[in-house]
């Protein structure tokens, strides 16, 4: 881990004018997407300006993989912002074991500490290892997470605490369940949560959705052009995309020149007898009605010889019928209600706290 970061962050410092970045793999095959130095810089300089209005650059904490998206762009940011950042081995609790945490902190600091770790390639960071009186006197102050990692650590009493006394937390990666909206108000009135919104394809977040009462459209990040075409697919210009239009594969409706509101994945449709079911919409439903936690199941579509596609309910849950879920999911549409059911003993997860979707059919 320190490793991959140290290489990272020389690259950055000798002005490596390409980085290439690899997608998540979520719903198909991983692939790679370059993106100039420049642009990387603009997201960084974009992230600090829209949400920390050019103050102070906070101490970030990263648990995500350098190889996505996710965790390169904070080592980026640390490197544009100068800024300290502790780095720790992706898991699904980045906040139960923070002995195991190094901070890399710019060279401008002064700083007692004796006990650093040396590298084999020149950066502007000393690499120090986690101490108690460390921690205190650079604690981090800005967290990006998936909804998955929240879910453990609020179940945590020891991390759900140490979270509450992060000032700001980044949530992306894919859509929030009302469940944990409704924990994020309920427990954490001090802590600002950010749900953002971006794509490998744009490096990182674009737009973010500051966690609220009543509040449901995401506001896009200074520099940021936004559309949609006649499918209602969000697109997206910055300097990022080149100055060029992309489209994602997000169904949405523009509210004005920067905000949005978002209304599903298009490319996470089962399209059941012509009906098209968007699968994160009815994993919330399902997870309202079952009262059954996110992550504990997964929709997906399986070859129906009269539908084209049947809704399939995946879940750990062993001890219940297909008979008796549908009992509970009366409510829904009839067309929306799965046609069958798979035990399986764990939800199949990506390094960064997603479901793998890919594996559905092998499970």
């Amino acid at each position: 881990m320190i490793h991959q970061a140290i290489e990272i962050l020389n690259a950055w410092d000798t002005h490596q004018p390409q980085f290439t970045l690899q997608t998540s793999g979520s719903t198909g095959t991983p692939t790679s997407i370059t993106h100039s130095r420049n642009a990387l810089q603009w997201s960084a300089e974009s992230t600090l300006k829209t949400w920390f209005d050019h103050q102070k650059a906070p101490i970030q904490l990263c648990a995500l993989p350098f190889n996505k998206a996710g965790g390169f762009m904070q080592l980026i940011r640390a490197s544009v912002w100068r800024s300290p950042i502790w780095l720790g081995e992706p898991n699904s609790n980045p906040l139960e074991s923070i002995e195991n945490y190094v901070l890399f902190l710019p060279q401008r600091f002064e700083i007692s500490e004796q006990n650093g770790i040396e590298t084999n390639k020149p950066i502007p960071f000393n690499i120090l290892p986690f101490s108690p009186a460390l921690w205190d006197q650079f604690p981090p102050q800005l967290l990006s997470i998936t909804p998955m990692q929240f879910v453990v650590m609020n179940n945590n009493p020891n991390s759900q605490a140490r979270l509450q006394n992060i000032d700001t937390v980044l949530l992306g990666g894919q859509n929030i369940s009302d469940e944990i909206e409704k924990s994020i108000l309920n427990e954490f009135p001090n802590t600002r949560f950010i749900h953002t919104f971006g794509s490998t394809e744009t490096a990182s977040h674009f737009a973010g959705r500051e966690i609220k009462p009543g509040k449901t459209h995401f506001h896009t990040t200074a520099g940021t052009s936004i559309n949609a075409n006649q499918n209602h697919e969000l697109m997206v210009r910055n300097p990022t995309t080149q100055d060029q239009w992309i489209t994602l594969s997000d169904k949405v409706e523009i509210l004005s020149n920067t905000e949005f509101r978002w209304l599903g994945r298009t490319n996470l449709v089962i399209n059941t007898g012509g009906v098209k079911v968007h699968i994160e919409d009815l994993e919330n439903q399902i997870s309202q009605l079952l009262n059954w936690p996110l992550f504990s199941f997964y929709c997906m579509g399986e070859t129906h010889p009269k539908f084209g596609e049947q809704i399939t309910l995946v879940t750990t849950h062993q001890n219940v019928t297909l008979e008796e879920i549908l009992i509970e999911l009366q409510a829904l549409n009839p067309l929306h209600r799965p046609k069958s059911l798979r035990h399986i003993s764990k939800i199949p997860m990506l390094p960064n706290g997603k479901i793998d979707r890919n594996v559905g059919n092998n499970a």
